[in-house]
């Protein structure tokens, strides 16, 4: 495997923004969709989803500057800070096991009231292009809530797309968990906000995080041990993360659809500045 595109988490802001970035990016010639495997989380999966199924790139730029008036996307509160706060208090908690601290935020997703399954469901379906998995070679990450364990799910799995895209989506607290196979899964992010280690064994890795390094979240944010442990094995990495511009569009709340407009503008802003310093690593 030469190259691996990892596509983080960061709500529907988040795919506005990946959605963008990828746009400015292509028209100063760098095309991050020319990777041999896409690994999403989360949002992330979305927009891999996307990729993987061959959906033309000025399509889906469109439809984030110009959302359908029919769009099915619901606002959740949310905060991102909170979040990363509650983690810190959660891992203080359970003395430094991630695993443990999972397990609990798996409790609260399981116990929490959120939109029915078949409407967040319908939500889901709406941003994908098919019900089926694309030829591309997509993998989607999500938690077991059970055993805080992840899981890979790709074309080979035997799942259903649209319920495997759901389950990496499935935030605590904002969405309902998924049943899969017997299990209950919850949003992959709870794994890792980007996930980059599961691309081991690639020669080159362009992760992009709309949740940025995330060092503020001890139970997701594990972005720099990923990138090292990737370089520690031989690995080329490149990380986008949100500028200051992107970060101010997406604000706080990255579950708002409110903020799919100036978030994929400003990744579109952002793509075309940083194009100059991919190329040449990336196309490669």
């Amino acid at each position: 495997m030469k190259k691996a595109l990892v596509l983080g988490g960061g709500g529907v802001a988040g795919i506005a923004w990946i959605t963008g970035l990828r746009a400015g990016l292509a028209r100063e010639g760098v095309d991050i969709a020319r990777a041999d495997v896409i690994i999403g989380t989360s949002g992330g999966s979305v927009v891999g989803a996307q990729i993987a199924a061959g959906v033309p790139l000025d399509q889906l730029l469109s439809a984030q500057l110009a959302p359908p008036a029919d769009s099915k996307e619901t606002a959740r509160p949310y905060s991102q800070a909170d979040s990363d706060a509650r983690n810190r208090q959660l891992i203080d908690k359970v003395g430094g096991d991630v695993v443990a601290a999972r397990k609990r935020i798996a409790a609260y997703a399981l116990r929490s009231e959120t939109v029915p399954l078949p409407m967040r469901r319908d939500i889901i379906a709406s941003r994908l292009p098919t019900a089926d998995w694309p030829e591309g070679n997509l993998r989607v990450v999500a938690v077991d809530t059970a055993t805080a364990e992840h899981r890979l799910f790709d074309r080979a799995s035997g799942v259903d797309f649209v319920d495997a895209i759901a389950a990496s989506c499935a935030v605590p607290g904002a969405w309902p968990c998924v049943p899969i196979g017997g299990a209950l899964w919850m949003d992959g992010g709870i794994r890792s906000h980007t996930n980059a280690d599961l691309a081991a064994g690639a020669r080159s890795v362009l992760v992009v995080a709309p949740l940025g390094w995330s060092d503020g979240d001890p139970v997701c944010g594990h972005l720099r041990a990923e990138v090292y442990a990737l370089e520690s094995q031989g690995t080329e990495v490149h990380v986008v993360v949100p500028d200051a511009g992107s970060l101010e569009a997406m604000t706080d709340n990255v579950l708002d659809p409110a903020r799919r407009l100036p978030s994929a503008r400003a990744g579109l802003a952002q793509g075309q500045r940083i194009a100059a310093q991919l190329a040449a690593r990336w196309a490669a």
